[in-house]
């Protein structure tokens, strides 16, 4: 069922909620729908849910509005994609969904100061404004996100703890192609010849986990792992650290669950990608060095 009509979902929820007799799982999504999004939906159709699925391009959370105007759009074979899958209710707001949203008091600042944060000024706020009047409106049981937007995540679980909404995350890890690279509706944008460069971007994580793990990692190395991608024809490496996944704060001398997290800018089309580190991690002297559990 498709509903473009904020009024018309409230009433199929109102007699969904007075059943009981299914959960609602959440799916956001901006649309340009993959193998990723694909995985989210059949996670939850293995729950027998009632599942909800929004494509919304959501202009608050674009700083440029010229990359909003190029982010991949084709709602027909967004629609040929999902249509055997079971599906209750695909979401199609309006742009006006996001209109004169103001939420002061979400407060997400040492979050949005960090990793995507810092590039793209009031990416996070976005984001947070519009998934909360997502969440007010659907009220589900869980919201499905993919790890590939690990901050995001971040965000949204805080946004739901300082509201003291009912819903619960789940996130689930990212779908890649063969060669290694994260799915993303922003990888159509690149040319076909230039996808080999992008490939290096999960060897470049795959090889620091390695090192991370037998003989530990001196943190100016990552200097040369941004240089080694620049000479292989990535344009810009944004970032490339190594964080604690619970808060993405800085390494010390308490062993942490880490991930490391790197951007890059390819054919002027910005990548996102992060890998979780099997041992956990302490900093110590300029070195991070993995730790016996």
């Amino acid at each position: 069922m498709i509903i473009k009509k904020v009024s018309d979902l409230e009433n199929i929820l109102e007699s969904l909620r007075l059943e009981k007799k299914k959960k609602i799982y959440f799916i956001p999504t901006m649309g340009s729908l993959h193998k990723g999004h694909i995985s989210l939906i059949k996670f939850a159709e293995k729950k027998k849910a009632f599942i909800i699925l929004s494509i919304f391009v959501n202009p608050l959370q674009f700083d440029d509005k010229k990359d909003f105007k190029k982010y991949p759009r084709d709602l027909q074979k967004d629609l040929r994609i999902i249509k055997d899958l079971k599906i209750n209710v695909v979401l199609l707001p309006e742009i006006s969904f996001a209109k004169d949203l103001s939420f002061p008091n979400i407060k997400i600042k040492k979050l949005d100061k960090k990793l995507c944060g810092i590039d793209r000024p009031g990416h996070f706020l976005g984001v947070a404004s519009i998934v909360l009047k997502f969440l007010n409106l659907i009220r589900p049981n869980f919201i499905v996100l993919g790890e590939k937007d690990f901050q995001q995540i971040l965000v949204i679980k805080k946004v739901i703890k300082d509201f003291s909404l009912k819903t619960k995350v789940i996130g689930l890890p990212i779908i890649r192609e063969v060669s290694g690279l994260a799915l993303s509706s922003r990888n159509k944008l690149i040319p076909f010849e230039k996808t080999k460069i992008a490939e290096n971007i999960y060897t470049c994580l795959k090889q620091i986990s390695k090192e991370l793990i037998t003989s530990g990692l001196e943190i100016k190395k990552l200097e040369s792992y941004k240089n080694k991608l620049l000479k292989l024809g990535i344009e810009k490496v944004n970032y490339l650290e190594i964080l604690k996944e619970t808060n993405l704060e800085v390494l010390d001398l308490k062993p942490s669950i880490a991930r490391i997290f790197i951007s890059v800018k390819l054919f002027g089309i910005k990548l996102i990608d992060n890998l979780r580190v099997s041992k956990r991690l302490v900093q110590k002297n300029g070195f991070i060095l993995g730790v016996k559990d």
